[in-house]
C-alpha cells in the first residue's frame, strides 16, 4: 500500500515506531542496524496499512506502548473496521496501551511530541508534532493521513468527513510554523509552506 513507516531516535538507544503498516522484517532490521529498542508505537489512525505490523512488533517487545486516539482504538482489533479486508489481510492489532486525546504529550529521550487531533480521514486521525528538535532544526509533523505532498487522506471510507479533514488542515496543520517539515501517511516530505501555497 506504500505506506510509510517512521522510527524516531535521538541519541539514546529508545525509539518511537510510526504507523508500522506492515513489511515487519524491514522494520527489524533496521531497529538493528541502528541499534535502537522500540518503546513507544503511534498508529495515526486505525486503517490496515498503518498498523499491519503492530501484533509482531508487540510480540517482539512486549513491553512497547502500542498508541492510538480514543476515536479509532476500536479499530485495531477489528479486521472489518481497520479495513484490511478490503487489501486481502486480516490484521488484527492488539489493544492500545495508551489512548490518546488533542494536546496529549508523548515524550522519548528529552524530546516532547505534542498530539494533534485531525479528524477527517478517519473520526480519530492524528498527528504528532514537535518543536522538540536537535541543532536548531525545524519542526516537525507526523500527519498520517491527512495531509501528503500535494494532497490530503481520501474521506469516502467509513467515518471519513471532507468538512472536517478541510477544517483540521486549515485550523490545526496550517496554523503550525511554515517551516515545519511534514512527513506524511504516504509519498514524500513536505513543508507546512508548499501546502499551504498548492491551497490557494
Amino acid at each position: 500500500m506504500d505506506a510509510c513507516c517512521y522510527i524516531v531516535s535521538s541519541t539514546c538507544s529508545e525509539a518511537m515506531i510510526i504507523d508500522p503498516g506492515g513489511d515487519t522484517e524491514r522494520i527489524l532490521d533496521c531497529l538493528e542496524q541502528k541499534k535502537l529498542h522500540p518503546v513507544i508505537l503511534v498508529n495515526t489512525h486505525g486503517h490496515g496499512d498503518h498498523i499491519g505490523a503492530n501484533k509482531e512488533l508487540k510480540e517482539k517487545f512486549p513491553d512497547i506502548k502500542i498508541c492510538i486516539h480514543t476515536d479509532d482504538a476500536e479499530m485495531l482489533e477489528d479486521p472489518f473496521k481497520n479495513l484490511s479486508l478490503l487489501g486481502g489481510k486480516r490484521y488484527s492489532s492488539p489493544p492500545a496501551c495508551r489512548t490518546l486525546n488533542h494536546d496529549d504529550k508523548i515524550k522519548l529521550n528529552g524530546h516532547e511530541f505534542k498530539v494533534l487531533h485531525l479528524p477527517g480521514h478517519t473520526p480519530g486521525g492524528i498527528g504528532i508534532y514537535t518543536d522538540s528538535t536537535d541543532n536548531g532544526d525545524a519542526p516537525i509533523l507526523f500527519s498520517g493521513d491527512t495531509l501528503f505532498a500535494g494532497g490530503y487522506g481520501r474521506t469516502d471510507l467509513p467515518g471519513g468527513s471532507h468538512n472536517h479533514l478541510l477544517q483540521s488542515i486549515k485550523e490545526c496543520i496550517f496554523k503550525l510554523d511554515e517551516n515545519t517539515v511534514i512527513y506524511p501517511g504516504h509519498g514524500s516530505s513536505t513543508t507546512v509552506k508548499a501546502e499551504k501555497e498548492r491551497f490557494k
